[in-house]
Formats: C-alpha cells, sequence, structure tokens
C-alpha cells in the first residue's frame, strides 16, 4: 500500500473520529456498537503477550516523532517538510487512540441516558450520607484478611458484565487481565495508582500499590475498560463495586479508597467544627490507614513530574469535554448520592 492510500485511510477514520466530537449519536453509536467489538479485538491480540503492551506503542509513536524529526534535519526537508511527516504521525496517533477508547468521551453522559439530573447540594442528606458512610467504614476498618487476586478480578468482571452493562457499557471478557506497568517507577513518582490503555484496551495497576489499595483501584481501572470516560463515575463503580462486596476486605478497600474525597466534600461544605467533629468519628485504624497511605506516595513523588502530570491531565481531560480536568475525580460523592436517591 503506498502513502498516498495510506493517508486516504487515515484521513478518512480521522473524519469518524472528528465525527464522533461533534456528534453525540455518532458517538453514541461507536460506544454501544463499535467499541464491545474493537476492545474485543485488540485487546484479544494483545492477550497473547504477558507484560504491557501500551507503554510499547507509546514510546513507539515517540520515538516516530524523533525519527521524523532527525530525518529532516539530515535531509534538510525545511520546516514544511517536518509540519507534514509530524502531522502523518499525529494523525495516526489519535486515529489509533480515539477509534481504540477515546470517543467514549464524546457520548451521551450517563445522566442524560438515564433521565434524571444531578442531586443539588442539601445540607442534611449530605450529614446523612456523611453518617451513613462513616458508620459503614468503621465497621469494617482494619479487615486484614486480602483476597485472591484473580478470584477478585473476575468477580469484579462478573460484576460489571451483570450490573454495569445494564447503563451501556462494555461487558469485560475472561482474557482481559490487568496487567504490570513496563515504567511503573515513573507511575509511583506521580502517584498512577493504575491506568487503562486506549491503544490496546489494557489495564495496568502500579505494581506500588498497598494492599487495601488494590481491590478499589482494580475496580476503577475496569471500570474504563468498560467504557466509562469519568474518572468521578469509575469511582463510583469502584466503590459500588466494593461496597457490596463479601469480603470485609473488599468493602474496606471501597470506604477507604473514597475517604479522600469524602473528607475534601466535607471540609469544602461543613463549618469548620462540624468537619472537625465528624472526623473524630473515624476508628484510630482508618486515619492510621490513611495517614500510611499519604505518606507512603508522598515519599515516592517526584514534586516537579507530579505537578507536570497533574497539569497534562487537566489539560486532557479538560480537551476531551470533561469540563472539571482533574478535579472530576472528587466528583464521585455527588454521583453516590444522585444514584443513591434513584436507584
Amino acid at each position: 500500500m503506498d502513502m498516498r492510500k495510506a493517508d486516504f485511510i487515515g484521513l478518512a477514520l480521522l473524519a469518524v473520529v472528528i465525527g464522533c466530537r461533534y456528534s453525540v449519536p455518532m458517538a453514541d453509536f461507536y460506544a454501544e456498537r463499535c467499541y464491545p467489538v474493537i476492545s474485543a479485538i485488540l485487546s484479544r491480540v494483545a492477550s497473547v503477550c504477558p507484560v504491557s503492551l501500551e507503554e510499547v506503542v507509546v514510546i513507539c509513536f515517540i520515538l516516530a516523532f524523533l525519527v521524523v524529526l532527525i530525518g529532516s534535519l539530515i535531509r534538510k526537508r525545511g520546516f514544511f517538510g517536518w509540519l507534514a511527516r509530524t502531522a502523518r504521525v499525529a494523525m495516526w496517533l489519535a486515529v489509533w487512540f480515539y477509534l481504540g477508547w477515546g470517543n467514549n468521551y464524546f457520548r451521551t453522559p450517563l445522566y442524560a441516558r438515564m433521565g434524571i439530573e444531578r442531586a443539588a447540594f442539601d445540607k442534611t442528606e449530605f450529614e446523612g450520607f456523611l453518617s451513613g458512610y462513616t458508620r459503614a467504614l468503621n465497621a469494617v476498618s482494619g479487615s486484614a484478611v486480602p483476597v485472591d487476586r484473580s478470584t477478585l478480578e473476575a468477580d469484579v468482571k462478573a460484576f460489571y458484565s451483570d450490573k454495569v452493562t445494564r447503563f451501556g457499557y462494555t461487558p469485560i471478557h475472561h482474557w482481559q487481565h490487568v496487567k504490570d506497568p513496563l515504567l511503573n517507577p515513573l507511575y509511583s513518582s506521580v502517584r498512577v495508582l493504575g491506568f487503562m490503555g486506549p491503544f490496546l484496551c489494557e489495564s495496568q495497576l502500579n505494581l506500588d500499590l498497598l494492599e487495601n489499595e488494590y481491590p478499589f483501584t482494580l475496580a476503577h481501572e475496569l471500570a474504563h475498560l468498560a467504557g466509562v470516560t469519568s474518572e468521578a463515575e469509575a469511582n463510583y463503580w469502584a466503590y459500588t463495586y466494593c461496597r457490596q462486596a463479601s469480603s470485609p476486605f473488599v468493602r474496606y478497600s471501597g470506604y477507604l479508597g473514597l475517604l479522600p474525597y469524602v473528607a475534601s466534600n466535607a471540609a469544602a461544605l461543613l463549618p469548620e467544627e462540624e468537619y472537625a467533629a465528624w472526623a473524630s468519628k473515624l476508628e484510630p485504624v482508618v486515619k492510621a490507614d490513611y495517614a500510611a497511605s499519604r505518606d507512603y506516595w508522598d515519599g515516592k513523588k517526584i514534586k516537579f513530574v507530579d505537578d507536570l502530570q497533574r497539569w497534562l491531565m487537566d489539560l486532557f481531560l479538560k480537551s476531551n469535554r470533561v469540563s472539571e480536568g482533574a478535579q472530576d475525580y472528587a466528583g464521585v460523592v455527588g454521583m453516590i448520592m444522585t444514584m443513591d436517591r434513584t436507584l
């Protein structure tokens, strides 16, 4: 196939990507009809390799940009020659990212699909949520019997395939296993506990995860694999899975994983004395585990790299119509209250 034909195909696929960005019905068709097939095929191909291939793809694209730059300098192709070749690589990067997974960003949001509105803040209702959440968290605090990770993964998959697909998401197949990142120290330096790979539909979990962080993080990343793009919603489904689990340890992971978002909401919405009164009700083991997790990841963090990653993530999310940017993570509490009121 010559380059003209390849470029024509690439531009045609890019037109599909642009169409999904600006046409919600087109994006819905992609999410409901195309993504299940595409993700199944890509992940099936990737499943033959025991290590993560997502980073390999990214590295290959970085090398491609460098090859274009160096080649243009050596052959003295000039600025426009370099720009044309760089645009070609960028085109295929965008096509693969968005057709592989990214077009899910542009589908009809969950609330609109359900025909509901987000619950407005009500102090009494929030206090009721806070009270129930705190009792449930304290009740399972100190649960120290982890579950088998392969059994846990199978259970999360079954939950998503049974419950979450009812909301328009994609079933998770038996060959879609979480993988270990190749560049794990990099992710630990920016406290990335896991990530969903859009190029081959692989889910990766940080090898440095604390034991009590694993169930919640696993469920969060598998939510992305099912087609969830909102970070708040991925947190919601992870929490929803964990709190209904039979294992007290898994339930504790879910409640503990939600604690930073609950605490930030409580600090923002309650008077200082009421916030302090709530915090005093947390069991000592909960406070110790929360502090241990914070100190553990702070010890691995490289501030400059972490700040850069947060800025890039915020920019990336906003460019894909997640208006809250990186703050989208914290929206999970409002989603829990809205969904619990509705379902």
